[in-house]
């Protein structure tokens, strides 16, 4: 995919599977939480820095139009298993981004956030087969701080006929850019016919 050769696709596969080694587990998993405290619990998030990012992979869309409503994600939860030609979204959520503070030549202050995030989805023969990259989790102006947030971007995942069944990795790499932290988060998810 990205080198030719025996040598390139082992060199890519041997860093992807460092970079697997070394993600951090969210435990929205946990039998302790229920989907509503998975979604709106900071805890619950994996933290570095005073950021928090988790992710879920769904096959309910409805997620980026409901979830912020009270009892409206209650039932939700992360997909494990999926079928062929059936969407599942990546819901990634996000609380306390950086905040960065300039000021205007008018002597207006201005405050942003900049948060992104890059996809990987390693198959079950622990090849590479797709790099998504620069994804917007969060731009412009700062989220409430103390808050849980769904990131701006979804991106869709979709198994076709010639994606071999098995379990593949999923691998988010989410930058908070203004406070210069990376937090590598994974999940597991059976492609089954």
């Amino acid at each position: 995919m990205f080198t030719k050769g025996p040598a390139g696709k082992f060199i890519a596969v041997l860093g992807f599977v460092l970079l697997i080694s070394t993600a951090a587990r969210g435990d929205l998993m946990n039998p302790k939480l229920d989907a509503h405290d998975a979604i709106v619990q900071i805890s619950s998030l994996e933290t570095r820095g005073g950021f928090s990012a988790q992710f879920w992979v769904t096959t309910d869309e409805q997620i980026f139009t409901t979830w912020a409503r009270a009892g409206a994600i209650r039932d939700l939860r992360p997909t494990v298993k999926i079928k062929r030609n059936v969407p599942a979204y990546m819901a990634v959520f996000l609380a306390n981004p950086g905040v960065r503070t300039v000021v205007k030549p008018n002597g207006k202050t201005r405050s942003f956030s900049d948060v992104t995030f890059d996809l990987y989805i390693i198959n079950p023969g622990s090849v590479l087969s797709l790099a998504n990259k620069q994804r917007v989790g969060w731009k412009g102006t700062p989220p409430s701080p103390g808050l849980v947030y769904l990131a701006k971007d979804k991106a869709t995942l979709n198994f076709e006929a010639i994606d071999a069944t098995g379990e593949y990795t999923i691998v988010v790499l989410i930058h908070d850019n203004v406070q210069k932290i990376d937090m590598k988060l994974s999940r597991k998810l059976d492609l089954v016919d």
